[in-house]
C-alpha cells in the first residue's frame, strides 16, 4: 500500500464466507483459464489496461461463480484489502450507501449484479462505481451474472455497455463424473475420504446440484466425527435417510 494513501473503511455488512471455498478447493477442469487469470489478479499481477480493472464470470447456478470470488478473497486478503458483497442478499438496501467507497478497495467482488441491474437506483450507483474504477486504474472488479453482458436485463443501456469493457469468461458446469470429483474434493480438504464411486451414489440418489450435494456433505462431515464412521454407501444411507 502506498504511503499516505487512505485505508478504505470496512462496510458494516454481515457477510460471512464457507472457509471451505478456495481455489486449492475448486476443480478447474475447462475453467483453467479463469483461474489463472483470477490468481493473477488476487496478487495484483495484472498490468494497467482496461480489461485487466473489469471482470464478468458469467454461468448457469452452481457453475462455481461465488466459489471463485470467495476463492479471490480469500487469496487476496492475505495481502490487499478486498471487498465482496452478494448484491442477491443486498437488492433491497440503499444502493449508494452499500457501494459509496467501494473504490478504495485494491479488489471488489460482486457476486450476482443481474439481481439488481432492473432497479435504476441500483444501475446508477453501479454505472459511477465502473467509472470510478476505471478512471482511477487502482482498483480491480470482479462481477458475476447467470449470463453474458449482451444477454443481462439491464435498466439503464450505459451501464451495459460498462459491463461490456470487461473481460469476460463463460463457466463451464460440472458434468456428473466432475461433480463427483468436486465432492471429493471438498470432503479431503474437510480431512473425510470420500471414495468416488460413494460421491456418485450420492448424484445418483441426492440430485445434481451442487449447493444441495454440499450441504449434504456438510451434514455428513458432523455426522462422520459425532461417530467416527467412514463416509460409506450404508452409512450415507442411514445418515440422509435414503
Amino acid at each position: 500500500m502506498a504511503a499516505g494513501k487512505q485505508q478504505p473503511q470496512q462496510l458494516t455488512l454481515a457477510v460471512q464466507l464457507p472457509d471451505d471455498e478456495n481455489f486449492t478447493t475448486y476443480l478447474e477442469q475447462q475453467n483453467d483459464s479463469v483461474v489463472r487469470w483470477l490468481k493473477r489478479i488476487a496478487d495484483k499481477s495484472v498490468t494497467e489496461t482496461q480489461g485487466e480493472r473489469l471482470t464478468l464470470l458469467s454461468g448457469a447456478s452452481g457453475s462455481g461463480k461465488s466459489h471463485l470470488l470467495h476463492s479471490v478473497v480469500s487469496l487476496g486478503s492475505q495481502t490487499t484489502h478486498v471487498m465482496y458483497l452478494p448484491l442477491a442478499e443486498l437488492k433491497h438496501s440503499d444502493a449508494e450507501q452499500v457501494l459509496a467507497g467501494l473504490d478504495a478497495f485494491d479488489i471488489i467482488c460482486l457476486d450476482d449484479i443481474d439481481a439488481v441491474l432492473t432497479d435504476p437506483d441500483w444501475c446508477y450507483e453501479l454505472f459511477k462505481l465502473i467509472n470510478r474504477v476505471t478512471d482511477a486504474g487502482h482498483s480491480r472488479l470482479i462481477m458475476t451474472a447467470s449470463a453474458s453482458a449482451s444477454q443481462l436485463d439491464v435498466e439503464l443501456p450505459d451501464l451495459r455497455s460498462r459491463i461490456q469493457w470487461a473481460t469476460a469468461f463463460q463457466l463451464s458446469p460440472l458434468d456428473d463424473d466432475g461433480k463427483a470429483k468436486a465432492l471429493t474434493l471438498r470432503a479431503q480438504w474437510r480431512g473425510l475420504q470420500l471414495p468416488h464411486d460413494v460421491a456418485m451414489f450420492m448424484l445418483h440418489r441426492l440430485g445434481r446440484d451442487m449447493a444441495g450435494l454440499l450441504a449434504h456433505l456438510d451434514q455428513l462431515d458432523k455426522a462422520s466425527i459425532a461417530h467416527q464412521r467412514k463416509l460409506t454407501i450404508p452409512f450415507i444411507k442411514q445418515v440422509l435417510a435414503i
